[in-house]
């Protein structure tokens, strides 16, 4: 017999975590049937890109999957010291549980592994830390170190040896004989050929995980500095502007006239004239954000009990000031400021998403999910741990309804602009009630240096001019000359 001290556990003990065992196994096994099902509907490598739905997707794989690996090294530490149990039925039955479940885990991630380490996009999103749901950054490269572990293929082979040595005396003792250990010794002879003859792919899994960790210690400092350099010129020139007497055209008087106008979930593209990062980003729309009232207005949506919210209650502002509030990504974190910080600017289109009140909710719900993370200065759309505005739009609004935002490949980036939004809006008129987005308001600068409200029926027509190549606060007002018509 193996030879023992002091530790035995509770037969009662030993069965509870048998019967959680045979738990996890189902688990594990639904969960596969879920990953091969999922993976003929990601079309992810194809696309360049991961879409929310997907990216969710994956997250609460990932998450189902964390979980069920804790609650195997859960049973797996309880039972390591299982040589120093005193009562040879028990030590067998405790070396017989812990090693099922080290061998399944082993084989579950052998798979895992096998489908993702050479996929680099599903590795990377695998690797990327998740706030929303607790995942911590590297957990593929945490499942790689610890199935290349040479001292935790030791420990497998040496609970394997013991199990082997001590076949008949399992016999002798009848411990085969109730259908649960019955159970665990058909898991150990269908798992354990995983183990079998696999000294040498450990050993080069194991060299590739550690070239791969040097590689990315060598050179993750010279992108954190690459990185944190276009940061602070992005700070610099967030506010920066070519005049140094720059008025908005959004007063406070056109406020007042667009506050009635706007709706929670309402999507806000923005443009402001004379502003450096304006000249710079192509297209006429150069930020998006999203509209969503006062704390009075998240309580009517039934919203301020959602978990995001939640989180976040001690920054949403209790009174809705004069004009409200919205959800915006600018440097330095996604972030709520008051409308009137938002329209600092000389035109403003309002979208509205035609949605259902509770697709309008989850919409708004996952939108201050995103509450708090970094502004993305790279604007890489499959980064889902930084934002920039478009995308709080994009995570929050895509695939729900009609809407469906494709993305543009730009600069070798998945991305979406002002302008794209603008144009799915356009070019999904045409389909009446079906639109996926409506425009609801649309106020322009013009040459007289104010903004005017241009009325419902010609917004469409102006706004395909603008797409065209207008703009229509190019120049300005000579001096004497009468202000233009109003209408574009």
């Amino acid at each position: 017999m193996i030879a023992g001290d002091d530790f035995d556990p509770l037969p009662e003990q030993l069965q509870r975590d048998c019967d959680t065992f045979r738990q996890i196994a189902e688990g594990l096994n639904r969960l596969e049937a879920a990953v091969n099902e999922g993976r003929d509907r990601f079309a992810a490598r194809d696309r360049g890109y991961f879409t929310p739905d997907e990216d969710d997707r994956i997250r609460q794989l990932l998450l189902a999957y964390r979980n069920y690996r804790l609650a195997c090294y859960e049973i797996i530490f309880r039972y390591i010291r299982y040589r120093s149990m005193r009562d040879p039925t028990r030590q067998l039955r405790a070396l017989m549980l812990g090693l099922a479940v080290a061998v399944t885990l082993y084989a579950r991630s052998l798979k895992f592994i096998q489908l993702c380490e050479h996929h680099s996009m599903l590795r990377r999103k695998l690797n990327e830390p998740d706030e929303k749901y607790d995942l911590a950054p590297g957990f593929f490269d945490e499942v790689l170190s610890h199935y290349s572990s040479l001292g935790n293929y030791r420990l497998l082979l040496q609970a394997n040896w013991d199990y082997s040595r001590h076949r008949r005396l399992i016999r002798q003792l009848q411990i085969e004989a109730s259908p649960d250990w019955r159970w665990l010794a058909a898991v150990i002879r269908r798992q354990r050929k995983t183990i079998a003859n696999r000294l040498a792919h450990v050993l080069v899994t194991r060299l590739r995980y550690d070239w791969r960790a040097f590689w990315q210690t060598t050179f993750r400092p010279v992108r954190r500095a690459r990185y944190s350099i276009q940061a602070q010129l992005g700070d610099a020139l967030a506010d920066a502007r070519t005049t140094t007497h720059y008025v908005p055209a959004l007063d406070e008087t056109v406020l007042t006239s667009l506050h009635p106008l706007l709706q929670p979930g309402d999507v806000l593209l923005v443009r402001a004239e004379q502003k450096l990062t304006t000249s710079i980003l192509p297209g006429f729309w150069a930020h998006a954000a999203i509209y969503f009232g006062g704390r009075s207005d998240l309580e009517a949506m039934a919203l301020c009990a959602h978990p995001h919210l939640q989180k976040h209650d001690q920054e949403i502002p209790a009174a809705a000031g004069r004009f409200g509030h919205v959800l915006e990504a600018i440097s330095p974190r996604v972030q709520i400021n008051p409308l009137e910080k938002c329209l600092r600017a000389d035109h403003v289109c309002v979208l509205r998403p035609v949605l259902s009140a509770e697709e309008k909710r989850a919409a708004l719900a996952e939108a201050f999910g995103h509450l708090g993370k970094p502004y993305d200065f790279e604007f890489d759309f499959n980064v889902s741990t930084r934002v920039v505005c478009t995308e709080l739009v994009y995570r929050s609004y895509h695939r729900r309804g009609r809407i469906e935002f494709p993305l543009v490949k730009r600069l070798g980036r998945f991305t979406l602009s002002g302008d794209d939004l603008m144009n799915l809006a356009l070019d999904g008129l045409a389909a009446g009630d079906a639109a996926p987005l409506r425009i609801a308001a649309l106020v322009l600068k013009r040459r007289d240096g104010r903004a005017h409200f241009i009325p419902p029926d010609r917004a469409p027509a102006v706004l395909r001019r603008i797409r065209e190549g207008w703009r229509p606060a190019a120049k300005a007002l000579a001096p004497g000359a009468a202000p233009p018509d109003s209408h574009a």
